[in-house]
């Protein structure tokens, strides 16, 4: 007898909350990009310079705070597409973000890539289903390479001649 009360209570609690949500948020979704507001999504892989223009690396991440604010930043320094890359974090305060004549963003960091070179890795916690394929990906072109030796140094020997 109390299931069947509590069915129709639940559902009743149910539509309260759902018709309270439509009446509260109605007006609080974005249906436009302010103009004084940027996509997280233009900044990962954007290039940054410092104040020689030399591009010193590009953006991989961005972190977050529990508040939601951007504090630190994710560089990816040396390496060829993503190949032998080594990511350094910077606090996002030490980012200039300025727009060049034609109204293009220019990221800039008063270092030198040598500096980032040197700088220690970082090392996320959370992985990404990109960073885990990378990952996976990069272990098995380590594994290639160990066996393309083995095979050429096999070829090679004075036994198998």
């Amino acid at each position: 007898m109390r299931a069947s009360i509590a069915v129709p209570f639940a559902l009743a609690l149910l539509a309260g909350s759902a018709s309270g949500f439509a009446q509260s948020t109605k007006d609080q979704f974005v249906t436009l990009q302010p103009a004084e507001q940027w996509l997280a999504s233009q900044f990962i892989g954007h290039p940054i310079s410092n104040d020689a223009g030399e591009t010193v690396g590009n953006i991989n991440d961005l972190l977050f705070d529990k508040g939601g604010r951007i504090v630190n930043v994710v560089i990816g320094v040396g390496g060829f597409l993503g190949i032998g890359e080594k990511n350094v974090a910077m606090p996002y305060t030490a980012l200039s973000i300025t727009a060049d004549a034609n109204g293009k963003r220019v990221l800039k960091l008063a270092v030198s890539k040598e500096q980032l070179m040197a700088a220690p890795d970082f090392k996320a916690t959370e992985k990404t289903v990109y960073m885990r394929a990378k990952e996976k990906a990069g272990e098995m072109g380590e594994h290639a390479l160990e066996k393309a030796r083995e095979l050429r140094d096999k070829a090679t020997s004075p036994k198998s001649n």
